[in-house]
């Protein structure tokens, strides 16, 4: 996050804003805004010299990093850029001063500040790490957005991932860590640039120096505070819809902090189901496997066959009626047809497909005894399809003995 700062000794007013640029980085680096007023720099005056001061309210070392684009008959007192390291909950630390330079007329300066979370110094990622899928054991999610994803993850976000979670969906805590930051009060949140503070999350400093973000939860959706220690597979929140979202979902990264100031994310990967590591890629759906769970049973829509459902019959309700059912398994549709009549029908579906592939051609023709329920056809989604829709038209001829 980057907070540009002015000074004009025309006023001697130090000003703070942020610019629509670092709005822009706050978003595409995570959906969801750093608190500002965490890292705090500002300068006392004495005699016409600035001396820069900085706070730090994190509970860990902060790396700061300032830049001067503009400087105006002002020398400063040590190299610039100036990057330094500040040490957890630290007040009024000294940094550097600007002096009166040797020309005449107007002085001024533009400053930006940038910090990351952690020490550049300390963060040495493990990469044989395998890290929890962050909900609940034996439950499956789609990642709905992966690595250099299809909408905002790319460049400074390169390294994220969106699970599909509902609203209220518990969180779990992907690895054992330390709680550095929570944020829980917003209600707000929208696909609208103007929501990128409003993102509630919790960040987890691993051992490695990594921080784990967990972020668009729901209103008071953490259970966790800072200064808390987590474990593997602890639950810490409960996922929403807040901040820079269009939908309700849970966006998760790792990440370094760099002596550039900024955070930099990095892939990672998770246990799978059968104990191996996996790379987590978007339009794929992935259990949860945590320490000591119950054994529980894997079912994967794309594994599934015709062959699987060829012998299926079941009775039905006597109502007359010959109707469609839909069963879902991820982005497979399994299509049964029922005749609730008293005797056996010829019964012919045709479909108007969209964004669905079906498993064979049609219209096809099914012979169903009375008051029974038959497998008629699969039809699978795209992996990446962001909508679906499907109509059928039936026509029944009764057959009888």
């Amino acid at each position: 996050m980057q907070i540009p700062l002015y000074y004009s000794d025309m006023n001697h007013v130090l000003r703070k804003t942020l610019c629509a640029l670092c709005a822009l980085i706050a978003l595409t680096s995570g959906l969801y805004a750093q608190s500002p007023q965490m890292i705090r720099v500002y300068t006392h005056e004495t005699d016409g010299q600035y001396t820069f001061f900085a706070d730090n309210a994190y509970i860990i070392p902060v790396w700061i990093s300032l830049e001067f684009p503009s400087l105006v008959n002002m020398r400063p007192t040590v190299p610039l850029p100036v990057r330094t390291l500040l040490p957890a909950q630290a007040r009024e630390i000294p940094l550097f001063s600007l002096e009166k330079s040797s020309g005449a007329g107007r002085r001024s300066y533009k400053m930006s500040l940038s910090y990351a979370k952690g020490d550049p110094a300390a963060a040495q990622p493990d990469g044989d790490f395998i890290y929890l899928f962050p909900f609940a054991h034996g439950s499956k999610h789609k990642v709905t957005q992966g690595y250099n994803g299809s909408f905002t993850h790319q460049g400074d976000n390169l390294y994220a991932l969106d699970f599909d979670l509902d609203s209220g969906t518990p969180v779990y805590a992907a690895r054992s860590g330390l709680v550095v930051e929570v944020k829980k009060d917003s209600s707000r949140g929208g696909p609208n640039f103007m929501y990128n503070k409003d993102a509630n999350f919790i960040s987890i400093l691993h051992s490695d120096g990594t921080i784990a973000n967990y972020v668009h939860l729901q209103i008071n959706g953490a259970v966790v505070s800072v200064g808390q220690a987590v474990q593997a597979g602890q639950h810490i929140g409960y996922s929403g819809n807040t901040g820079v979202s269009s939908g309700p979902h849970l966006h998760f990264d790792v990440q370094i902090p760099t002596t550039e100031g900024k955070m930099r994310p990095i892939p990672v990967r998770f246990l799978n189901y059968d104990g191996k590591p996996v790379e987590a890629q978007e339009g794929g759906y992935y259990y949860a496997t945590h320490p000591g769970g119950a054994v529980y049973s894997v079912v994967f829509g794309n594994k599934l066959r015709e062959e699987d459902f060829q012998d299926y019959h079941e009775p039905t309700e006597p109502n007359g009626k010959i109707d469609l059912r839909v069963d879902r398994i991820d982005d497979t549709y399994m299509v049964f047809v029922s005749n609730g009549t008293g005797f056996t029908q010829d019964i012919t579906v045709g479909f108007s497909l969209r964004n669905l592939t079906p498993s064979r051609r049609h219209p096809l023709t099914l012979r169903v005894p009375a008051r029974t329920e038959k497998f008629l056809i699969m039809l699978q989604a795209a992996p990446r399809a962001t909508a679906w829709q499907y109509g059928y038209s039936i026509k029944a001829k009764p057959v009888y003995y």
